[in-house]
């Protein structure tokens, strides 16, 4: 095994910094999260998909790339980074 290469590359939508901290979002129930560094929540990640590899598959056609609003009110997430994200600007109001 190599250990003079970099770790995995993540998609930088998978990870969300918060006034809480770093989140690292998932496909299951709970997203990972908050850490006081990006490092580590990705270091969380690549721990988090080594334990979930096989158990949800995905067709990799399916890959999104558009625009998204998260509903705090209505996430069905317990830990969800975008929860978080979204509280952070729960003060502003939508410029009309």
């Amino acid at each position: 095994m190599r250990t003079d290469t970099a770790g995995p590359q993540f998609d930088h939508s998978r990870f969300v910094h918060t006034p809480f901290g770093w989140y690292a979002l998932t496909r299951e129930p709970t997203d990972l999260g908050p850490f006081p560094t990006k490092s580590q929540a990705s270091n969380a990640l690549v721990d988090h998909i080594r334990v979930h590899a096989g158990l949800n598959p995905r067709n990799p056609e399916d890959r999104y790339s558009g625009f998204t609003v998260h509903d705090p009110e209505n996430c069905a997430k317990n830990n969800c980074g975008r929860c978080a994200e979204a509280l952070t600007f729960a003060g502003f109001q939508a410029i009309a």
